[in-house]
Formats: structure tokens, C-alpha cells, sequence
């Protein structure tokens, strides 16, 4: 392997392919043997006695500036170890959950764990875990991520499926993280 090039979060690098041509990617400079490199939490709201998808319309500058979307229809997630090495990812995803929504989840359901992104890409594996927060009360000031979260909404489960078809895709680009967080938090929601 060879650094290409490095910044805070993110490495350039190349590798030998099984037919030894060089085979270029990206990889996160917090990712280990030991823990993924990111974890995605998707998170149910309980409220009106219904559970609700958070959801967030964010601004991404690798979508945006190549005009693949406006906006980008995300879940809560984190770089697991990027301010702290040995950050499990459980820590990560309260910690994150708090950040970003201002909420406190009563429960977390690690879902899946060592699930690349894009293989031919990145070296960048995740963690999807389910929040349940059944006290819809927000406890501290949410971030909006240097200005990338624009906005935060709730949608019923029963309309999850519905609304991602009817999302403008010339607008909002819908993150594959989310979509399989989604899948996850519905299959959680059937055993709750």
C-alpha cells in the first residue's frame, strides 16, 4: 500500500489488484482492525403512539458540487475514534445521537457491523445500530454540522416506504447508509 496523499480524516492510497495493476481508494485515518469506520443511527421516535423515522435534509459537497443533488436525505451518524481512540461504537452512536439530535435514546440495537460502503471505492466500513427514543424531548441544542444538517423531520414507519419514492430526486439525493438503517429499524420495529 502506498499513501498517496493525507488530511485529517482521509487518505489517498493505492494497492496492488489481484492482476498487480495499481488500484486506487480512499481510506478513513480513524478506521482500525479493532472498530468500523463510521456508525449509522437510525433512529425511531415514539410519539403520538406511533414510531417515526428522524430524518435530516442535509448539504453534502461531493453531491452538490458534482450537481448530483441539492440536498441529501441522511440518518444520524459518526466517525467511530476520530476525536477518541478507544471510543466504542456504542459511546459513539450516544454521542452522536446527542450532538445531532438532542435527543436520548432509552435503547440501542446494534444491527449490523463491518458493512463497506463502496468496496471499490473506499476502505470505509460501518456500523448500523437502531436508537429507540420513546420520550420525544429534546435536552440540548442539536448541531447543524458546520452547516450541513439544514433541517430535521419525522416520518410515520408507515409512510417510510412512500415517502422515499416521492422524494425529488433532482433535489435530494437519499444517502444508501439510511436506506439500509431503514430496513434494519423496520425489521427491529416488527419484534418491539
Amino acid at each position: 500500500m502506498t499513501i498517496i496523499s493525507k488530511t485529517k480524516f482521509l487518505e489517498f492510497k493505492s494497492a496492488k489488484s489481484p492482476s498487480g495493476k495499481d488500484w486506487y481508494y480512499v481510506r478513513r485515518t480513524n478506521d482500525t482492525n479493532m472498530h468500523d469506520s463510521a456508525v449509522v443511527i437510525t433512529t425511531l421516535v415514539k410519539k403520538d403512539n406511533e414510531y417515526n423515522f428522524l430524518l435530516f435534509k442535509t448539504i453534502r459537497p461531493p453531491i452538490s458540487a458534482e450537481k448530483k443533488a441539492t440536498y441529501c436525505l441522511e440518518s444520524a451518524a459518526g466517525l467511530i475514534g476520530d476525536n477518541d481512540c478507544n471510543e466504542s461504537m456504542l459511546d459513539c452512536a450516544k454521542k452522536e445521537l446527542l450532538e445531532e439530535t438532542g435527543l436520548v435514546a432509552d435503547k440501542f440495537y446494534i444491527e449490523l457491523e463491518n458493512c463497506c460502503t463502496s468496496a471499490g471505492l473506499s476502505s470505509e466500513t460501518l456500523s448500523y445500530v437502531t436508537a429507540i427514543v420513546n420520550n420525544y424531548q429534546i435536552i440540548q441544542n442539536p448541531i447543524d454540522d458546520g452547516g450541513i444538517i439544514v433541517d430535521r423531520y419525522l416520518v410515520p414507519v408507515t409512510k417510510i416506504l412512500e415517502h422515499l419514492q416521492e422524494i425529488n430526486k433532482n433535489e435530494t439525493s437519499v444517502a444508501a447508509a439510511t436506506v439500509c438503517g431503514i430496513y434494519y429499524a423496520i425489521n427491529r420495529i416488527t419484534k418491539l
